[in-house]
């Protein structure tokens, strides 16, 4: 699974939406089988709908740091998330936060999580251009997503008898408040 996230009209937190749909061409031109690219203008209790029965989840987003290099991207894991209005929420649940909660409610979340949390400045300003640093990152970081995401395929998943993943009908975006395509 990969997940993208990002308010499309947020100037550079539509980082992680743009991501997602370039991963999802590349995945149309080179398909890895098993592979799930979603994206999603919201977070908290959602990413227990959207995460649910995946082994691994890849997730990619905007992230403001206290002092911001915009355009590096950190490489965090579950334990490292802050300062995101999604991956450390401050009105609803983080997606920690939702991790946590799916696994005592007994939802099956995916065990291994990668963030993928890129550098910014402006999350606030109403604008659907990306500057121009953050623009640039967005094809080398899908490029490398995929490399990652093709390695992944390649590791045996431990056989699970309680394996919710879903059916590989090949790559698809499902966005909040968009309508889906060709549902």
């Amino acid at each position: 699974m990969i997940l993208g996230l990002g308010n499309p009209v947020l100037t550079d937190d539509a980082a992680g939406l743009r991501v997602a749909e370039a991963l999802e061409k590349l995945l149309k031109e080179k398909p890895i089988p098993g592979v799930e690219v979603l994206a999603s203008t919201r977070a908290g209790f959602e990413l227990l709908d959207l995460l649910t029965g995946f082994d691994i989840a890849l997730i990619v987003d905007a992230f403001l740091a206290e002092e911001p290099e915009p355009g590096k991207v950190r490489h965090l894991d579950i334990d490292d998330i802050a300062g995101n209005a999604r991956l450390n929420a401050v009105h609803e649940i983080s997606v920690g936060v939702a991790f946590e909660l799916g696994k005592k409610l007994g939802i099956p979340m995916p065990g291994q999580v990668e963030i993928f949390a890129i550098e910014v400045e402006d999350i606030y300003t109403l604008s659907e251009e990306m500057s121009p640093v953050i623009q640039a990152v967005v094809i080398p970081l899908a490029m490398d997503m995929y490399e990652r995401v093709k390695e992944l395929s390649e590791t045996p998943v431990e056989d699970n008898p309680e394996d919710n993943s879903p059916d590989d009908d090949g790559p698809k975006t499902n966005r909040a408040f968009y309508p889906p395509d060709n549902e």
